[in-house]
Formats: C-alpha cells, sequence, structure tokens
C-alpha cells in the first residue's frame, strides 16, 4: 500500500488497514472493530463506491462514547473488498438485456453476517448509508434473527418511482471514477461531493484526505458499475419489506439529490411500525456539520432497540 499522510487519517473512519477475512465463498474483505469491547455491536455498511474508512470519525466518536462498539466491512469491489471481474461491456446478460452483476445484494448481506460468525457476534444493531441501507434492508430481510435494529440512511426500497436523483446528480452513478491517476481520482472525489452533499457545508480539503485514503487503501476501475448493476438485479423490496421485524428507524434528508427523500417515505412506509426522521437542508453526505441532526435520532432508536 502507497504511504498514506498521517494528517490524512484524521479524517477517515479507522486505520487503512484492518482485519483479512475470507468469506464462504472464496472471496475476502477487511474489517475493523473498535469502540467498547463490551458494548453493544453497531454493524456498519457502506454505500456505493465507499469505503469502511468513510464513516466519518466524529460519527464513529459519538457511537463509541455511548457505549457502542462499531464493526467496518469494506463491500466487495471497493477499497481492500475482494475485486470482481467483468465490465457492463461483457458480464453476461440476463433475460432482460442487463448486464448481470457477479454478486448481488443479498450476497452482500451474507458477507456482513459471515464477518460476524468470524468475530463470534451473534446479534448487531445494523446501520446503512445509501446502497449499504438497502443491503441492512437484506440483512434484515434475511437475518432477523441477526439484527436488533435497522437503521436505513438516505436509501429506498428499489421501486423506480422513488428516491430517483436529480439530473444533476445522475453522473455519480453513471461516471466511471478516474483510477490510475490520484491527483485526478481525488479531483472526481471533491467535485462529487459538491455535488451530492449538503448545500454549504462542503469541505473540500477533508473530501481530498479522504480521496487520498481510499486512493491508496485500491480504487477498482469497474467496482461502483458492478454494484450499481447488484442493486439493479435487486428490484423493488417493497413487498418484501413488510416482513422485516427488527425496530427500524428510516432517516433521510429533505434536500438528497442522489435519493429523493421520497426513497426514505417509502421505506418507512413499507416496513411495520418504522419511525421516519427527515431532516431539511442535509443531501447525500454525512457532513460533520449536521451530525448533531443526524447522530442524535440514530443513538435514541438504538437506545430503544435494546
Amino acid at each position: 500500500m502507497p504511504r498514506i499522510d498521517p494528517a490524512d487519517l484524521a479524517h477517515v473512519g479507522g486505520p487503512p488497514i484492518g482485519e483479512a477475512v475470507t468469506l464462504s465463498d472464496g472471496a475476502s474483505t477487511d474489517v475493523h472493530v473498535a469502540g467498547p469491547d463490551d458494548g453493544a455491536v453497531v454493524l456498519l455498511v457502506a454505500g456505493l463506491g465507499q469505503q469502511r474508512t468513510a464513516w466519518p470519525p466524529e460519527a464513529l466518536a459519538a457511537l463509541h462514547d455511548a457505549g457502542y462498539r462499531t464493526v467496518g466491512v469494506d463491500n466487495r469491489d471497493v477499497g481492500r473488498g475482494h475485486v470482481h471481474a467483468g465490465t457492463p461491456f461483457d458480464l453476461p446478460r440476463g433475460a432482460d438485456g442487463w448486464p448481470q452483476a457477479p454478486y448481488s445484494l443479498a450476497r452482500m448481506a451474507a458477507d456482513h453476517v459471515e464477518v460476524l460468525d468470524h468475530l463470534g457476534i451473534d446479534r448487531a444493531h445494523v446501520l446503512g448509508v445509501s446502497m449499504g441501507g438497502m443491503i441492512a434492508q437484506r440483512i434484515a430481510l434475511s437475518f432477523p434473527t441477526r439484527t436488533a435494529s435497522l437503521t436505513s440512511v438516505m436509501s429506498t426500497t428499489g421501486a423506480r418511482r422513488v428516491g430517483q436523483p436529480t439530473e444533476r446528480a445522475k453522473p455519480a452513478l453513471t461516471s466511471v471514477p478516474p483510477h490510475g491517476d490520484r491527483d485526478a481520482y481525488v479531483a472526481y472525489q471533491v467535485e462529487l461531493q459538491a455535488i451530492i452533499g449538503t448545500s454549504g457545508a462542503a469541505d473540500p480539503d477533508r473530501a481530498a484526505a479522504r480521496a487520498r485514503v481510499a486512493f491508496a487503501r485500491g480504487v477498482h476501475e469497474w467496482g461502483s458499475a458492478r454494484q450499481l448493476l447488484a442493486i439493479r438485479g435487486d428490484g423493488d423490496r417493497t413487498a418484501l419489506l413488510g416482513g422485516v421485524s427488527a425496530p427500524t428507524l428510516v432517516l433521510h434528508g429533505e434536500d438528497d439529490p442522489l435519493i429523493d427523500v421520497s426513497g426514505g417515505h417509502a421505506t418507512a412506509a413499507a416496513i411495520p411500525g418504522a419511525r421516519l426522521v427527515t431532516i431539511a437542508g442535509w443531501g447525500h453526505d454525512l457532513p460533520v456539520s449536521h451530525l448533531d441532526r443526524i447522530v442524535p435520532p440514530v443513538l435514541a432508536h438504538l437506545a430503544r432497540a435494546g
């Protein structure tokens, strides 16, 4: 791994190298556990193209200070997670003519539960952001006895009528990030955060530091595209979400340009007893300036779930 400036590490959630864990299909991932050894576990599920280091350290500190132990996991095709082969141009196509991802959201959900198995953890509060919220929903559906609670953040149901991006934000889903040039990758990420993030909360220096760490850990040309195909392949979960039994919080920004807040409303409506919290002015990010509005509902939810 290339050398990382220690100053950059102050802006990311965890060390660049964690514990390598081999999954049941032979794929590997990178895991970091932090917080009180005796704390209830919060399993953190990252979003599209996001590494386990993407969590703001201030948000993790708030969880740890409240007595929770966090488990961060690199998804497939990001960071130090398993890198799959295939591009949208050469992957096998399904009956609908679309290329098929080499894995599914259900497989990614199972990856996280296998990490819990490896760590000897029976149950966890599951908190997922964006694509991570979709994976978290799958964990709650497929592994109800392992799910102490569900927190679905800035995510959606998979229904095409809700949670759609603005025209300006669409390139965040369709563009291929630079992968061979660090400066180009950093510039891309800084611009991306300015487009999808919370208005007035952009922090280019912080975004650049996080991007430099991500680049050193590993960025993969078609990784986000394969993840996006897995999202598309999962389809509409609306009817399935009626089977979620875990206490659920749905948290969404009212000004989210990447996954419209209608995705949050639909998710909460689909899950029995779910509590919906929307936050004015919040976009598709976790800005330090808004953590005082984002973190308290999460902590209250975790406390209620026990």
